[in-house]
């Protein structure tokens, strides 16, 4: 095997290099940890998430602040009553049936009659 002399060594940054040190920092860490990891070993998935119930229903809060101060502020445009009625229509239903529908009015006793 030729050295290439252009090759960066990367031989310093090996933590397996002094063998001895590496073990005492993996131990160290493993002995740090030791006592989030048998948390977490207990834990099932359901009471993983219930942990997250409060910063959830944070944020479904904030979403829905944020959702009723937009709509509020939309100006939707009035009801086309004769588009409404013709898509009514076309679905099966009767035209008077719709117009009362789109148009809150409420129908007289013969106006059904005739309807039906």
């Amino acid at each position: 095997m030729s050295e290439d002399p252009q090759a960066i060594d990367l031989s310093p940054l090996d933590p397996t290099r002094d063998a001895e040190h590496f073990e005492q920092v993996v131990s160290a860490i493993t002995a740090r940890a030791a006592d989030e990891l048998a948390r977490r070993a207990r834990a099932t998935p359901i009471i993983e998430l219930a942990r997250w119930r409060r910063p959830m229903l944070a944020a479904a809060a904030v979403l829905a602040t944020i959702s009723l101060t937009v709509m509020s502020q939309l100006e939707l445009p009035d009801t086309n009553a004769e588009a409404t009625t013709g898509v009514a229509e076309a679905l099966g239903v009767p035209s008077e049936l719709a117009q009362w529908m789109w148009t809150d009015e409420l129908p007289t006793t013969a106006d059904l009659f005739l309807a039906f």
